[in-house]
């Protein structure tokens, strides 16, 4: 698509009213905002939700003129916008038409000299009301209406600056006031382009393993490749072109030539003897015969197949037709549309990594805890992965089938998350048109994930109470309650206990919360598990960046390895990205790593001596096996191997193999 490069999104001419009272403002703002958490639950369809965001933010920010962009990047890192929702940018017929083939699939800007550039690339808030002599502004293509004052404000979602919206022409322009209070709105637009990113990359990833798991198929549907035809002395009479695949001969080299030359030395004379027996009249004739034998190819190497024989009469001559397949291949490549099958199921339901002790134990739990129905408090550290843990509950549950709701309570009023979760009635509050369920409603049969519940009010608090007692919710607005048939999961970075004896969170919600515990490791109690998340991210990239990034060096993952990830695993996630958008190779190396993780890194002789205490301590407890060592440790036997390597350790004998000899 071409590029059409403008200072600032100009913009068709919206008509400014007259600016609301202040708490018109507000509830304008709940408005939209429940608005567009509504349109989230169940799929996400960009175009009406965003167009949504866009009309509600031109009338809370009294403007003309107005955009909401997702930044994406470029193949040197550098970032541009992509708008999924703009109002006209045309002021003639070229620019008209330019805006009308491309507006369906969003306008790209790649041009930072300008207003929107600053956003992007300072990444916090731009305020101009005197565009003219701004430094920051690139110049105005001709015929471009005027520019009279710029908001532009960065969108945020997990740390990462996901996208922007910028508005414009403010009669009495813009400040800090403004930009404060429409924090919320922020939070939802980011959100928005968080589902929209996360909906995209899961259908990429499906569509990339249906991809591989159709041809798998197709070899598996197609598998009898190889034919062979043989007379009853064991001689090869045809030789068809997949014969000739599997075995490396060509026909010339065979016909005409025994069978033995096809057969494992060790099995020529039970083949020898089967022509044989053929070779009786009294014998009856083979109709179909399907058996799983050796064969040997011509560089000598013996495959595994299976072989289906007819028998056939031609004169006064048998004729025995074998049907083949290289079991070998068949066998990878059921095992490969295996892990395609569990690897599409986790992409539907997002997926946790890991072999650690800790892991172990978290998936322990969760088996424990999915078949119930009553209510789980998840407690984990920020970046963890709790929502991760509250997807698997609600997959491995009787509940899977029907919806799973995820809210965020950190930093919303008890308006908007009371109305958020209980839903609110038409004419309740100013711009309440019509009836709007909660998301209460929304999970009705399916499992509601309250996210940062330490977070919430005293108010939110009791209602929430209410409803665990009493399955029952009562909209905003409304005197009658609804009963409701929702599993509730709850999670928090706190510690609620330290809370309840301070009084801030009430004991009886606590105990109605904590039925079920999880606790999440944090991700430096489980370092074993960061080479296996680097692949797992590695995975997510390729398909992300279009970059073939095969893995990590060693020294890399040294590096990854010794970090003690304040911000878990969202933090390593952060920092695969950053590595791969530096890396123009084949392996990611120290150099592309972000900076915090190659200055002052002392640590790394610490985790050394960690891991040498660990190895020595594994081996010591199961008397030198290694394979028993590394299950104890939580680790694969060959990253022991590696791990015995790296740290210098002695080779010594490994009773891995004498012990399970004994065992046997």
């Amino acid at each position: 698509m071409r590029h059409f490069c403008v200072s600032f999104d100009t913009l068709c001419p919206k008509k400014v009213e007259t600016p609301p009272l202040e708490q018109d403002w507000y509830k304008h703002l709940l408005g939209a905002i429940t608005s567009a958490q509504s349109k989230l639950v169940g799929s996400v369809r960009p175009q009406p939700l965003f167009d949504g965001l866009l009309s509600s933010l031109l009338d809370l920010a009294q403007s003309e003129y107005g955009f909401i962009g997702e930044i994406h990047r470029n193949a040197d890192g550098s970032p541009y916008l992509k708008t999924h929702a703009i109002t006209n940018i045309a002021w003639n017929r070229e620019t008209q038409r330019f805006f009308e083939e491309n507006i369906a699939n969003g306008l790209e800007f790649h041009n930072l000299e300008t207003l929107f550039g600053a956003v992007m690339t300072e990444q916090k808030p731009v305020i101009a009301n005197s565009p003219a002599t701004d430094p920051r502004r690139g110049g105005l293509p001709k015929g471009h209406p005027p520019l009279n004052a710029f908001l532009g404000l960065p969108l945020r979602s997990g740390g990462e600056m996901v996208g922007m919206l910028a508005v414009a022409n403010h009669p009495d322009g813009y400040n800090q006031d403004l930009v404060d209070r429409l924090e919320p709105f922020l939070q939802t637009c980011a959100n928005a382009i968080f589902a929209l990113r996360a909906d995209r990359a899961r259908k990429q990833a499906e569509a990339s393993l249906n991809g591989e798991r159709e041809r798998l198929r197709a070899i598996l549907d197609g598998a009898f490749e190889a034919i062979i035809t043989v007379d009853d002395a064991g001689m090869i009479e045809t030789f068809n072109a997949r014969a000739e695949a599997m075995f490396g001969y060509s026909a010339r080299d065979v016909c005409g030539r025994h069978l033995e030359m096809l057969v494992p030395k060790s099995q020529a004379l039970y083949y020898q003897k089967a022509l044989d027996r053929r070779r009786d009249p009294d014998v009856e004739a083979i109709a179909k015969y399907t058996q799983q034998v050796g064969a040997r190819r011509r560089d000598g190497v013996s495959i595994p197949i299976e072989i289906t024989i007819t028998e056939i009469n031609v004169g006064n001559k048998r004729l025995y037709t074998g049907m083949m397949r290289d079991l070998s291949d068949l066998q990878h490549a059921q095992k490969r549309l295996q892990t395609l099958e569990t690897e599409l199921e986790r992409s539907r339901h997002g997926h946790m990594v890991g072999a650690s002790r800790a892991m172990r134990r978290l998936y322990s739990d969760i088996e424990k805890i999915s078949p119930g129905d009553w209510t789980v408090l998840i407690e984990g550290e920020t970046g963890s992965g709790k929502e991760l843990v509250a997807r698997a509950i609600h997959a491995a549950s009787d509940r899977r089938h029907g919806p799973f709701v995820a809210v965020n309570c950190a930093g919303l009023t008890d308006t908007l998350l009371g109305s958020q979760l209980f839903g609110h009635r038409r004419g309740s509050f100013s711009g309440a048109l019509r009836d709007q369920k909660g998301f209460f409603e929304a999970a009705e049969g399916g499992t509601l994930f309250l996210d940062e519940i330490g977070d919430v009010s005293q108010e939110v608090q009791k209602s929430l109470l209410r409803v665990l007692q009493d399955k029952q919710i009562i909209a905003v607005g409304d005197t009658e309650p609804k009963k409701v048939d929702v599993r509730v999961i709850a999670a928090t970075h706190q510690d609620l206990d330290a809370m309840v004896s301070d009084g801030r969170f009430r004991q009886d919600l606590f105990y109605r919360l904590r039925v079920a515990r999880v606790p999440v490791p944090p991700l430096r109690k489980r370092l074993d598990d960061v080479g296996l998340l680097v692949e797992a991210f590695l995975a997510e990239m390729r398909i992300a960046s279009g970059k073939t990034i095969g893995g990590v060096s060693n020294d890399a993952l040294r590096r990854l390895e010794a970090h003690d990830w304040p911000g878990n695993v969202r933090e390593l996630r952060s920092a695969i990205q950053h590595a791969t958008i530096h890396c123009h190779g084949e392996t990611i190396h120290c150099r592309h790593l972000p900076p915090e993780l190659l200055e002052n890194c002392p640590v790394v002789k610490q985790r050394e001596g960690d891991h040498l205490d660990a190895i020595s301590r594994a081996l010591e407890e199961t008397g030198g096996n290694r394979r028993k060592a590394a299950e104890l440790l939580g680790i694969s036997r060959a990253t022991l191997y590696r791990r015995l390597n790296e740290l210098n350790i002695p080779a010594k004998a490994d009773t891995s193999a004498a012990q399970d000899k004994s065992q046997a």
